[in-house]
């Protein structure tokens, strides 16, 4: 075959290669909480905000000392928990905010509050739900009014909740509803989102995990940048174990059509071209015999002159015996 279409060949090739598509599985979840639940009581809204902001957003399947949680490095969102938290799970959550991250609950009437009595933190999350005057076409829909961190404040007047809860046993809050609010029959300016300092790391409280939900999304979209921006880290871990009956599905196919840039194409064919003429111009051959000599100056086996004059003896056809004679005789 002609060396022209073997080049052309290889070029098409590779070409394929970089651009075929790719087919990758979608997964839903119909769990309430999810990060896979697309549904009005899912977060994979918040999900793909938290990514298209720069997050690595990774799933946690498994219980956090199966999964090794202390030994990353990030935020780990705990998001509407429903099952408990064993010893392990807590001492692994330990060691995660000693290194120096981030744990973040939203959480209303779920087990979150295992997770703070158990770092024995002087917060809690109330069992009782929270009522307020102000609200959002339905007195469930309490309006956080008033927001404390300037940068969850940026450009947000309200934040949107669903029948949440509220913080107590703290005194400081980033986040409050109306002093008229109430929790069973007492009335005070609730906080309805908290941070605190454990070890070199902190912990992050929101008494209503339905602010991250789909179906709150859209009114508290901005809330929700300021909240990925205000929890750092670089890669979000999303808690999956701790939700009730999570389920996992395939919901089809995804084609991603990969296109190379007009730029990257013309520099790949460039540096193609030149791999192929320095090879058909012997470059190679030139640098393999240079390296090889120049290797061979340091590592060239000591020539003996006896296996010498028996090599050259039989190559030339003369007889071994007289040529050793010989040897004997110019040695002597």
């Amino acid at each position: 075959m002609n060396k022209t279409v073997k080049y052309m060949i290889l070029l098409l090739l590779l070409f394929a290669l970089i651009t075929m598509p790719l087919t990758v599985p979608v997964f839903k979840s119909s769990t309430q909480y999810s990060m896979f639940n697309k549904n009005w009581d899912g977060t994979s809204r918040f999900a793909k905000l938290a990514y298209l902001k720069g997050k690595e957003v990774v799933p946690i399947f498994e219980s956090f000392d199966l999964s090794n949680i202390s030994e990353r490095n990030g935020v780990l969102l705990i998001i509407g928990p429903n099952m408990t938290f064993t010893g392990a799970e807590i001492e692994q959550i330990k060691l995660f905010l000693e290194r120096g991250n981030t744990l973040f609950i939203a959480d209303d009437f779920g087990t979150g509050n295992e997770i703070l009595r158990a770092l024995n933190v002087p917060v809690g999350i109330s069992n009782y739900p929270l009522w307020d005057f102000f609200y959002e076409n339905d007195d469930r829909l309490v309006v956080s009014v008033r927001i404390e961190d300037p940068l969850l404040a940026r450009n947000v007047t309200r934040v949107i909740t669903n029948e949440p809860s509220g913080i107590i046993v703290t005194r400081k809050g980033e986040a409050y509803v109306s002093k008229v609010a109430m929790i069973n029959l007492h009335r005070r300016m609730y906080p309805i989102m908290t941070e605190l300092k454990y070890g070199k790391g902190r912990i992050v409280v929101l008494s209503d995990p339905d602010v991250l939900a789909n179906m709150q999304f859209k009114e508290n979209r901005q809330f929700l940048s300021n909240l990925v921006d205000y929890l750092g880290g670089d890669v979000f871990y999303f808690d999956e174990a701790h939700h009730p009956d999570f389920n996992l599905y395939t919901a089809g196919t995804v084609t991603i059509t990969r296109v190379l840039p007009r730029d990257r194409a013309i520099k790949l064919i460039l540096g193609i071209a030149t791999l192929i003429l320095l090879w058909e111009l012997g470059v190679f051959s030139l640098l393999g015999g240079f390296i090889k000599r120049f290797i061979s100056r340091f590592f060239h086996r000591k020539v003996d002159v006896d296996e010498l004059a028996l090599s050259l003896a039989r190559e030339k056809g003369w007889d071994e015996n007289e040529v050793m004679e010989m040897l004997r005789r110019m040695g002597g």
